[in-house]
């Protein structure tokens, strides 16, 4: 990622403008630009896939570390599947 510094594109107000208005717009955008560049992204409390089909439609949740969006008649289905094996099995034919 670039660490190159852009300053401001907006240029200083001209005397016919109200320049705190100009200059709040120049900050905004300045925010705008550290922000893409700096992205900080934390949502607490996060859904996972197991409760996907009881969300709304938008709603955000967390399948195997992946961040989705619910759709509209989309559902997720999650299955748990595991096999083990305790001691053996006699068989007796009489």
């Amino acid at each position: 990622m670039s660490t190159k510094i852009v300053r401001s594109i907006i240029p200083i107000a001209p005397q016919q403008y109200e320049s705190s208005y100009v200059n709040q717009l120049a900050r905004a955008l300045d925010n705008v630009i550290e922000d893409q560049r700096n992205p900080l992204l934390n949502i607490p409390n996060m859904p996972n896939v197991s409760v996907a089909s009881i969300l709304q439609e938008g709603d955000l949740f967390e399948d195997n570390g992946f961040v989705k969006i619910k759709k509209a008649n989309a559902f997720a289905v999650t299955t748990n599947l595991g096999t083990t094996a305790v001691g053996t099995v006699t068989v007796v034919i009489s």
